[in-house]
């Protein structure tokens, strides 16, 4: 389940990159679930959260305080 799954991918200062698209999309492809932490405010999360969903086709099942898991 979401809630006691360990984070799998954290985005840093350089935010969303190329490599962290890629390891967000292998983790899904192959747990059909990714858990991600963002270091960044609330705003800021809430704009890349918005992007992963753009960029990777996935589901949005859970957004609390600093993590997001996503699920396809």
């Amino acid at each position: 389940s979401a809630k006691v799954r360990e984070v799998d991918v954290k985005i840093g200062k350089k935010g969303l990159t190329q490599n962290v698209i890629l390891e967000i999309q292998l983790v899904l492809n192959r747990d059909k679930m990714v858990k991600v932490s963002f270091r960044d405010e609330r705003e800021k999360r809430v704009k890349l959260v918005e992007e992963i969903q753009e960029k990777i086709e996935s589901t949005l099942v859970e957004f609390v305080g600093k993590t997001a898991t996503f699920a396809l």
